[in-house]
């Protein structure tokens, strides 16, 4: 009998071309997509700027919500849930945030707060990914600065307490204008994000974390007449919408049956180039179809375990963000799902190395007593359904942020089924890509059978293919559990 004629690898085969065609049209269409939060979707970043003159400190505040907490934000603001805000909203909740922000800020010089008063203030919501707005709120906030002999020595201390839990970038800049000599200070002169508007890219890696600052200062002279501390417009810019083509067929007033497929191909597509990207665990399912002589259905069901799990988890996170963020922030949920996925693969590979050692044994005494009831090396020690289902979960446990975002974006505009129908395609599309690396690698593993009967050396590296694999699975299963300790905290 054939295999690899059944009805299961021809629908990979039409799932694959789908893929490999939406991937095409999403590459090749025109897209204009915000990406304004290069450290995340989730991330709630902070700015700060205290700039000190002759008898006055001014402080310039900026908080950048990025699309998801922005989304959990809009409950807040869009009460009568039209998906609309309107003057009414958007002044009822500027006023209330101000204030929660304000009651979050401490400025102190020489031990004694200062009482600062908002001047001026802002806010706007300028596109983001996938249809989602982000938001941006302006404070500009001024204190009255005693004024104490000249050259005399003061200390200012600010601290910043708002978001705390949240991750995100956290700046802080201390200034000095004319009249005022800086002495030292814990926080930088210069802006080194433009007020949250471009990130520095040797930083994204190691982000800015400065929540409270300390310097000491002189006034040197007197306060010019009129002069007071610098300030910027705070008034919003332009709220121009993304531009991407699956954004606009999500957005699109009628669902038609060919929005929907084009839709549902250009998601395939996406979720296939997105599993191309660094990670997703190609390595380390690749290395055990290939230590374990895996067949093409056990590929097909590592891939639909990929989908499967990876949908689930999406939709998990998507519920997390929309009912439970109170109880814990999604962004807190990344790091625990990567230590679990670490762990089924570390559990995995120290199966495979036991399975391993176990036939390496059998394989020694069966060479040692001369028995031919089985011929050497025709076993497959740790293939088994268990393992694949494990790994699969492992590989797909970790939702994508995009995909999130799309299915977030459906539920803004109340299309909960074309969201979940898009999610689908997008897991269906990772699985494609996962599922292929292992095709390919099964059947390049065939022929390496068939030359270890004729060539010594294809032999040789034959026996100890599954040995390294399975050694791959174990460290990297190492490495990602103790990535996922470090990352909550456990040590």
């Amino acid at each position: 009998m054939r295999r690899g004629r059944g009805p299961f690898p021809r629908a990979f085969l039409v799932v694959a071309a789908l893929a490999i065609l939406g991937g095409g049209l999403f590459l090749l269409a025109p897209t204009e997509t915000a990406s304004a939060h290069p450290l995340g979707n989730f991330t709630i970043n902070q700015y700060s700027r205290i700039e000190i003159i002759p008898g006055q400190v001014s402080l310039h505040y900026v908080l950048d919500m990025a699309e998801i907490p922005a989304f959990q934000e809009m409950a807040r603001i869009d009460l009568d849930q039209d998906g609309q805000v309107s003057d009414e909203e958007h002044g009822t909740y500027l006023m209330q945030k101000v204030e929660e922000l304000r009651r979050g800020l401490y400025l102190s010089v020489n031990g004694s707060p200062v009482r600062l008063e908002v001047v001026d203030q802002g806010l706007s919501f300028p596109p983001g990914q996938g249809n989602l707005s982000t938001l941006r709120l302006d404070l500009l906030l001024k204190g009255p600065l005693k004024q104490m002999g000249h050259q005399e020595e003061q200390a200012l201390y600010y601290r910043d307490e708002n978001h705390s839990r949240r991750l995100g970038w956290k700046e802080i800049v201390l200034r000095a204008g004319d009249g005022v000599s800086l002495l030292d200070s814990t926080a930088p002169e210069q802006d080194r994000s433009n007020e949250l508007r471009t990130y520095p890219q040797g930083m994204l890696n190691s982000p800015s974390d400065l929540r409270e600052a300390r310097s000491t200062f002189r006034i040197v002279g007197s306060a010019k007449e009129g002069q007071e501390s610098p300030s910027t417009s705070i008034a919003p810019g332009p709220e121009e919408k993304s531009k991407d083509v699956l954004t606009s067929l999500v957005t699109t007033e009628r669902l038609s049956l060919s929005v929907v497929i084009l839709s549902f191909v250009l998601a395939l597509g996406l979720g296939a180039l997105h599993a191309m990207s660094p990670g997703h665990g190609k390595t380390i399912m690749a290395a055990y179809l290939v230590g374990t002589r895996g067949t093409a259905r056990h590929a097909l069901f590592l891939g639909l375990t990929v989908a499967i799990s990876h949908t689930v988890g999406v939709l998990a996170l998507g519920l997390v963000t929309l009912y439970a963020s109170h109880v814990v922030a999604p962004e807190r949920l990344y790091p625990w799902l990567g230590l679990a996925s670490g762990g089924i693969i570390l559990a995995v590979g120290i199966w495979l190395i036991v399975a391993r050692l176990r036939g390496s044994s059998r394989t020694y005494h069966h060479h040692h007593n001369h028995s031919h009831h089985q011929p050497e090396g025709d076993g497959r020690p740790g293939l088994s359904w268990k393992n694949l289902a494990a790994l699969g979960v492992a590989n797909g446990l970790v939702p994508s942020v995009s995909a999130l975002i799309i299915l977030l974006a459906a539920i803004s505009l109340h299309r909960f089924g074309f969201g979940l129908l898009l999610i689908l395609g997008f897991s269906a599309g990772m699985a494609v890509t996962l599922t292929g690396v292992g095709l390919l690698l099964v059947y390049a593993g065939r022929v390496v059978e068939r030359l270890r009967f004729k060539n010594p050396l294809a032999n040789g590296f034959s026996r100890l293919l599954p040995l390294a694999t399975a050694l791959v699975v174990l460290v990297s299963g190492t490495v990602l559990t103790m990535r996922g300790v470090f990352q909550v905290g456990l040590l």
